[in-house]
């Protein structure tokens, strides 16, 4: 029951994306706008258009365009009942955080896509992330030429004595994380986070990429949290799900790649027909007066 009501929801996303750009089309009347027209209102379109995104799906050929589409569309629907079925887990708590609970985009990354950047006076349990101000906070740490030793020092003393999460170490992970390169560095230090006592800012870019991974990981709440909204308004970005599309299904994939070109060969093939039994020069708007 559960499986028809997500194809009918899927559907009605897909019907509502043609009725969108139907609007804008609607408007032109010019060219070869007046033949998609005639392409979108005939019998076999409509027909395609009212059936059930599962019955599409199993189309030979279209299966290809399938895993595109849900990645645009629907892949934050899935993240989200993921996530809301393991947290009710309780299980999941005591499993060492995935590959992807851990990874974040660095702050320049954050900072092009909207993210801003605000020092607390508190400690790490202050770190957070308001999807409302789009505002990411973290606490302020003083670096100087002490700092990596200190830094692995605790780390390794919370690894062998700490019978709880590893807190420390998943800030050190964070700080990893989100530190890429001195312009990272550069951009938290003029918001005040970080206080670089070093001699320049690709020495703390080194400190933090220099930190070795922690002895065992540990699910700790409020940086899992914290991590997820991150992850999550940076995803829901379509700047950002375009550039991921295109990575993964154009430019990786050579099976869309000769998809495409054969869709494209074939509007050339279906063009030419066209033109063979009908006069194209008045469409195509081309004078053959000398």
């Amino acid at each position: 029951m559960q499986g028809k009501e997500g194809s009918s929801g899927n559907s009605n996303y897909i019907k509502d994306l043609f009725s969108e750009i139907w609007k804008l089309i609607s408007k032109l009347n010019k060219g070869p706008i007046q033949l998609l027209k005639r392409i979108l209102f005939s019998r076999p379109v409509k027909l395609a258009l009212k059936l059930p995104w599962t019955i599409l799906s199993n189309v030979p050929g279209f299966s290809i365009l399938k895993q595109p589409v849900q990645y645009l569309f629907f892949a934050q629907e899935k993240q989200e009942v993921k996530a809301e079925s393991e947290g009710g887990s309780n299980n999941e708590v005591n499993k060492p955080p995935l590959v992807e609970q851990i990874t974040i985009p660095c702050v320049a990354e954050l900072s092009k896509s909207g993210v801003r950047f605000l020092p607390t006076t508190s400690n790490i349990s202050s770190i957070s992330f308001d999807a409302t101000t789009v505002t990411f906070y973290l606490p302020i740490v003083s670096l100087d030429v002490n700092t990596e030793v200190v830094l692995r020092n605790l780390v390794a003393y919370e690894a062998s004595n700490a019978s709880g999460p590893l807190v420390f170490t998943r800030y050190t992970e964070l700080m990893n994380g989100i530190i890429d390169t001195e312009e990272d560095v550069k951009l938290l230090r003029e918001k005040g986070i970080i206080l670089n006592h070093l001699k320049s800012d690709g020495e703390v870019a080194d400190l933090w990429n220099g930190m070795s991974k922690s002895i065992r990981l540990t699910k700790v709440p409020i940086l899992d949290k914290a991590i997820e909204d991150v992850n999550k308004y940076y995803n829901g970005r379509w700047k950002i799900k375009v550039e991921n599309f295109m990575k993964r299904y154009v430019f990786g994939s050579w099976q869309f790649l000769t998809l495409l070109a054969a869709i494209f060969l074939l509007l050339l093939m279906t063009l030419q027909a066209y033109c063979s039994v009908y006069s194209c020069d008045r469409l195509l708007h081309i004078n053959y007066s000398t």
